[in-house]
C-alpha cells in the first residue's frame, strides 16, 4: 500500500454500518433530517432578526414599537385609518413639508409644501392631484391660544418645530405638534381636511440616495442656478454658488441629488419656480424606490430606513402606509394631476419692494372661498375627463386674462381646455353645450362647479348658408364639437384685486 493509501486508511474510521466520518468528526445524533432542521431553523432565526431590524427601523420613523409593525405588515393596512377610509371610498389627503433640517439657516421652514390628494373609486384606480402651496403666501396663522400671527405660510411648520411661540395650544406641542399646526393653517385657507403628514429634511434626500448607490434621473429640462447656497447663513456662510443641469439621463450620487431636488432660483422658466423644484424632488423620491424594490434592493432597505431614521417625521403608522400605497400603486403616473397655487391664479404679488418689506403673495379673494371652492372639486367627475372634449374658455367679465387665467386652471384638472379670447361683457357665467352629445358630462361638471344659475344651453346648430337664386346650395361646415364656458362678471369678481390687505413688514 503506497503512503497516500496509508493516509487515507488511517484517516478513515468506520463508527456503524455504512456511517463513515473523517477527521471532522460529525457527532452521531446529527442525522440528515435533523441537518435540515438545523439549516432551517439558521434561515428563519437569520429572516427573523432582519425583518425585527427592519421593523424596528421602521418604527423609528412611523413611532411605533416592533411588534406594531410586524402586525401591520401581516394585517396589509386593514383595521388602520387610511385603510378605512379606503374601504369607505372617502378622499385621502397628505401633506408633505421639506425643510433644511439642523444645520440649516431657517432650519424648520417649509420651502417645499405639497398635498397629495387621493379619492378611491369602486370601478378603477384611484384619482391622484398633487397640489403645490407657495412658501410666500401670506396667510393668519392661529396658534391656539387666542392669538393669530400674519406671516408666510412657510413659517407654521417651524413655529412649533422652533418653539417660537411656546405658550401655543396643547395641540401644537411635542413632535407631531408642528405638522399639526400646518396641517390646521391649511386647512382654513384651502378649505381640506389634511389626515396625515410627513415632515422630511433635505439630508433624507441625500443620505437615501447615497444608500441605495445612486439613483438614475431623466432631468427634463437643462437649468443653471447662479444663487445656489454655498453653504448656510446661520454658519457664517451666506456665499452662493453656480450648479447646472443638462437634460437627459444621469446618475446622481447624494450630493448631486440634493441640489438637484433644492434648486429654486434658476432663470429657466420650467425650472425656476417652487412647484419645479416639488416635481424634482418627486423624481428623486420615485428614483430612490426604484432602487430598493429592484433587484437586490431588500438588501438595500436597512440602510435606507437607518439614513431616513432620523431624518423624517409622520403621524402615519405602517398600517396607513401600507393602506395609500394599496389604493395608488394601480395609478397611472400620467394621469395624476398637477396643481399649483400660485400668481398666476388664485394669488397676486404685494409688489415688494415699493408696496410691502419682503416679498409675499396675497389672496385675491381674503375670504379665501374662491379657492376652496377650487380645492373641493380639485378631483372632477371621472366620466367627464375620459370625454376628453375640448372647452373652450371665452371671457366675457371685462377683467383682463380671465379666460387664460380659467382654461390654465381646467388644464390643471385634466380637462382639454383653452384660451378662447373674448366676448361683450355679460353679467352671468354660462356653458353652452356644443359637443352634440359628446361632452355630456363636462358640460354638466363645469356648469355645476360655476354655482347656482349657471345656465347649461344645448348650443344651436348652425345656420345653413344661403346662396344666390339658381346656385347649387353648398351645406355649411361642420361646427366644432366643443363646450363652450363663457366667463362672467359673477364669477370673476373674487379676481379683482381688493386693496391691499393687512400686513406686516418683516
Amino acid at each position: 500500500m503506497n503512503r497516500r493509501a496509508a493516509r487515507r486508511a488511517a484517516s478513515v474510521a468506520v463508527t456503524q454500518p455504512g456511517t463513515v466520518v473523517g477527521r471532522s468528526r460529525l457527532p452521531a445524533w446529527l442525522t440528515r433530517r435533523r441537518t435540515v432542521v438545523a439549516a432551517v431553523l439558521v434561515v428563519v432565526f437569520a429572516v427573523t432578526g432582519y425583518v425585527w431590524i427592519i421593523a424596528a427601523r421602521i418604527g423609528k420613523i412611523t413611532h411605533q414599537n416592533p411588534l406594531s409593525v410586524i402586525h401591520d405588515v401581516v394585517a396589509g393596512g386593514g383595521g388602520s385609518s387610511v385603510g378605512t377610509a379606503v374601504h369607505d371610498l372617502q378622499r385621502i389627503t397628505v401633506a408633505i413639508y421639506g425643510y433644511g433640517g439642523s444645520g440649516h439657516d431657517g432650519a424648520f421652514l417649509t420651502d417645499t409644501i405639497l398635498l397629495v390628494v387621493i379619492q378611491p373609486r369602486s370601478d378603477g384606480s384611484a384619482q391622484i392631484a398633487e397640489v403645490s402651496v407657495p412658501r410666500d403666501w401670506y396667510v393668519p396663522i392661529d396658534l391656539g391660544n387666542g392669538h393669530t400671527q400674519y406671516t408666510r405660510v412657510n413659517e407654521a411648520y417651524a413655529d412649533a418645530a422652533e418653539e417660537v411661540f411656546p405658550n401655543r395650544g396643547d395641540i401644537y406641542k411635542g413632535e407631531f405638534g408642528p405638522g399639526r399646526l400646518a396641517n390646521d393653517t391649511l386647512d382654513h385657507l384651502l378649505g381640506i381636511h389634511i389626515d396625515h403628514f410627513i415632515g422630511l429634511d433635505f439630508h433624507a434626500f441625500e443620505y437615501a440616495v447615497d444608500a441605495v448607490g445612486g439613483v438614475d434621473i431623466n432631468v427634463e429640462h437643462t437649468f443653471t442656478d447662479t444663487e445656489y447656497p454655498h453653504g448656510e447663513c446661520d454658519q457664517g456662510d451666506c456665499a452662493v454658488t453656480t450648479i447646472h443641469f443638462d437634460a437627459g439621463p444621469q446618475h446622481m450620487d447624494g450630493a448631486r441629488a440634493l441640489k438637484f431636488a433644492r434648486s429654486r432660483k434658476s432663470t429657466d422658466l420650467n425650472e425656476g419656480t417652487d412647484f419645479a423644484r416639488s416635481r424634482r424632488q418627486q423624481l428623486v423620491i420615485a428614483a430612490v424606490k426604484e432602487k430598493v424594490v429592484g433587484l437586490g434592493g431588500l438588501t438595500r432597505l436597512p440602510a435606507v430606513l437607518s439614513a431616513l431614521g432620523d431624518h423624517v417625521v409622520t403621524d402615519m403608522t405602517l398600517g396607513d402606509a401600507e393602506a395609500l400605497y394599496s389604493a395608488i400603486k394601480g395609478v397611472d403616473s400620467t394621469a395624476i394631476e398637477h396643481v399649483v397655487i400660485d400668481y398666476t391664479n388664485f394669488l397676486y404679488p404685494c409688489g415688494w419692494p415699493a408696496n410691502c418689506g419682503a416679498y409675499v403673495l396675497f389672496a385675491h379673494d381674503p375670504t379665501y372661498k374662491s379657492v376652496q371652492h377650487y380645492m373641493a372639486n380639485v378631483i372632477p367627475d371621472p366620466t367627464a375627463l375620459r370625454e376628453k372634449t375640448a372647452v373652450s374658455v371665452v371671457n366675457a367679465s371685462g377683467n383682463d386674462g380671465a379666460s387664460a387665467r380659467w382654461a390654465s386652471m381646467l388644464q390643471q384638472l385634466g380637462f382639454n381646455a383653452s384660451d378662447g379670447g373674448t366676448q361683450p361683457v355679460s353679467a352671468t357665467t354660462k356653458v353652452l353645450d356644443g359637443s352634440g352629445g359628446k361632452g355630456t358630462a363636462t358640460a354638466s361638471w363645469l356648469a355645476g362647479y360655476f354655482a347656482t344659475g349657471t345656465p347649461l344651453v344645448t348650443a344651436a346648430k348652425a345656420a345653413s348658408s344661403t346662396s344666390p337664386p339658381g346656385a347649387t346650395a353648398k351645406p355649411a361646415p361642420p361646427a366644432p364639437r366643443v363646450v363652450t364656458l363663457v366667463i362672467g362678471q359673477d364669477e370673476e369678481h373674487s379676481f379683482n384685486t381688493p386693496p391691499a390687505p393687512y400686513y406686516r413688514a418683516a
